[in-house]
């Protein structure tokens, strides 16, 4: 009993260990599937670390701080993709923000900042490149300075210069790219900050001063950023008025960009939207909408001086794809549907993607699709089961989309399987033909009693038709015709129609035909042409119906191959059985002023 009770006890602890190394390894898998994903969306961004020379030599490269105008522009118009970092020095490093730091936060940190003392270029540009630790898809350094080099001795330039160069390796080494923006005369002597262009792969500015970096900065969103972005007005002088339209309420968010020459303490932005923020420089204003919910953004400004600002428009959807399909048996073909929604569950298709054209791509290959029911719908074969892969890309669209642009649907083909035939079931089919026998009586019964229905319309009174059908060849058209067609057979709404006779018709007799085309009525009735019209005596009209369609006046019906007067005041009415079309025309007077 001692051993069984021992050899219960080991296998309880037993089982306890495995259940605990179980659980360590789902935590370890857990931990490396996560940290694979956050490494999977860092791969996507963009980093950009701003690097400020702050010393004293750039009062007078840079009067008016533009270069801090630079870096908060860069942090507040890039959209959420691209990560901002900053980083400022004198004679060691005086203001530092990591990589991701919002708008607030870099401008908080130069708040205090000025150009002052020595600039240590090394340390600067080693901190700037000690930022970098991702994966970035591209990395890149935006160094703003006079191009020197200079501490307070000689032995800390040299230091600083050997740093700076170590930093340069480093950053060629990270595959960080190092854009210089140099201000002011360039130095021919001394330690400078040039080379670092050259040995990363990234360009070197030369620019008169601080001035010129406004253009610098629509250069580094248009051209190095990609910058997705719509001009969508200005405003010149001392004050003005901004209506912009956005493309729909369906976005997460929308900025709206104001570049240039400005002073934007007096602004009123007027819109509806789940919340707005501003963010303001010398040069440059920032309007950022949260889930705007009206489609249209007035901005008006005042200012002292005369204002140069021009407008630009971006819009950021986050969106969630799903996909389904329904499978043809007979084509073998599956037709696949792709629902694209933004974050409340809203159809995008609602919006600007309604006209806009997206490419779709269907295990990598790029397809054909039509837009039907607020859905992507395309087609493919499939003679047995698969994965189909769909892939959505928005490029040559502006505006910036967040979400998993792929989707998986299994397709699965359905087995038909072949049945032997059934033997004949006599009880089945008795039943059928004494139902068929059944309709056939029923149908015999209907048909006996139209027909006598039928019969019994009154034709109309034989003192009305003409005692025998001559050409008056004395005789001319008169008055109008007015033509109104009740019904038809697409169940289209025509106007009512008028020809005037007396001024258009010098024939000798028209036909139904006729009169439809001139009055441009596009009715393809079997039998139209051979329903005659002729001018009678008394300024009347003379009717013969030699087709297959009835013929009345008022309730009277008319005989086939008869001829009848029409006078004034009155109508005559066309019915078309096979074209399911109902005519009526009136005759009428003209009035004087008509003739």
């Amino acid at each position: 009993m001692r051993m069984d009770k021992y050899g219960l006890r080991r296998k309880v602890v037993y089982k306890r260990i495995l259940i605990l190394i179980t659980v360590l390894l789902y935590l370890c898998m857990g931990t490396a599937i996560r940290a694979k994903a956050q490494e999977t969306e860092e791969s996507l961004a963009s980093e950009i670390v701003v690097v400020l020379d702050c010393s004293q030599s750039m009062k007078e490269a840079d009067a008016g701080y533009a270069s801090f105008d630079l870096v908060k522009t860069l942090s507040a118009v890039l959209p959420r993709d691209y990560r901002i970092g900053m980083v400022a020095y004198q004679e060691e490093v005086c203001a530092k923000q990591p990589l991701g730091s919002s708008h607030e936060m870099i401008a908080h940190a130069l708040q205090e900042t000025e150009y002052a003392n020595y600039g240590n270029a090394g340390a600067g540009l080693w901190e700037a490149v000690a930022l970098f630790d991702s994966n970035a898809a591209a990395k890149r350094i935006i160094l703003v300075s006079d191009g020197e080099i200079m501490m307070n001795t000689q032995e800390g330039t040299e230091e600083s210069a050997e740093l700076f160069d170590q930093a340069v390796k480093e950053a060629a080494r990270k595959g960080i790219v190092i854009d210089v923006a140099a201000l002011g005369q360039k130095l021919e002597e001394g330690h400078t900050v040039y080379d670092a262009a050259r040995m990363t792969g990234g360009q070197l500015y030369e620019l008169a001063n601080g001035e010129a970096l406004g253009d610098f900065t629509k250069e580094q969103l248009w051209e190095q950023c990609g910058l997705k972005a719509s001009h969508v007005g200005q405003i010149n002088g001392a004050s003005g008025e901004l209506s912009v339209k956005l493309p729909d309420c369906l976005m997460s968010r929308a900025k709206i960009v104001l570049l240039g020459s400005q002073q934007n303490e007096n602004m009123t932005v007027n819109c509806e939207a789940e919340r707005i923020d501003t963010a303001k420089g010398k040069t440059y204003t920032v309007i950022e909408l949260l889930h705007p919910s009206s489609d249209e953004v007035k901005i008006q400004m005042s200012a002292d001086a005369p204002m140069d600002v021009r407008a630009y428009l971006t819009v950021e959807y986050d969106y969630s794809l799903e996909a389904d399909y329904t499978y043809d048996q007979e084509t073998q073909t599956a037709n696949l549907r792709l629902h694209i929604a933004n974050q409340n569950g809203r159809n995008l298709l609602e919006g600007y993607l309604k006209d806009s054209a997206v490419q779709i791509y269907l295990d990598d290959e790029q397809q054909d699709y039509r837009t039907a029911d607020g859905s992507y719908c395309l087609s493919c074969r499939y003679e047995q089961d698969a994965a189909a892969n769909l892939r959505i890309a928005f490029d040559g669209l502006n505006g910036y989309y967040y979400g998993n642009p792929e989707a998986a649907v299994d397709i699965v083909v359905p087995v038909v399987i072949e049945e032997e035939p059934p033997g004949i079931d006599w009880f089945f089919w008795s039943v059928i033909i004494v139902f068929v026998a059944a309709l056939v009586i029923i149908f015999g019964l209907a048909y006996r009693q139209r027909k006598r229905t039928a019969t019994k319309r009154k034709f109309i009174d034989e003192s009305r038709t003409l005692p025998r059908e001559t050409l008056n060849h004395k005789s001319e058209f008169n008055g109008k015709l007015q033509i109104y067609v009740i019904h038809s057979k697409e169940d289209i709404d025509y106007p009512p129609e008028s020809i005037n006779l007396f001024a258009r018709c010098n024939r000798d007799m028209l036909t139904l035909e006729w009169l439809l085309d001139a009055c441009n009525l596009p009715l393809p009735l079997k039998g139209a042409e051979r329903i005659l019209i002729k001018p009678g005596d008394d300024r009347s009209l003379i009717i013969k119906n030699n087709s297959k369609a009835s013929v009345l006046m008022g309730r009277e019906l008319l005989m086939k191959g008869h001829a009848y007067h029409l006078y004034y005041g009155e109508k005559v009415t066309f019915i078309f059985d096979p074209e399911d079309t109902e005519i009526e025309v009136h005759y009428r007077d003209l009035k004087p002023n008509e003739r």
